[in-house]
């Protein structure tokens, strides 16, 4: 059987989607970083959020047989 813990790991999976999902909110130019327009590094800095919160999830659903 499935633990609880199992289930909510996966709404971490949600977190990136929210943070992206509405592209009016960081369609900006500034702050700027490192000369990037906030537009990019905005979705540039959820590329490891999401890596590491899918590894968070599939550490914490994966079955060890």
């Amino acid at each position: 059987m499935e633990k609880p813990r199992n289930k909510a790991a996966l709404w971490l999976l949600v977190i990136p989607f929210i943070g992206l999902l509405w592209p009016p909110f960081y369609n900006a130019r500034e702050p700027s970083l490192f000369g990037f327009p906030f537009f990019y590094w905005y979705q540039i800095l959820w590329v490891p959020i999401t890596a590491t919160l899918t590894w968070i999830a599939y550490r914490s659903t994966r079955h060890d047989d």
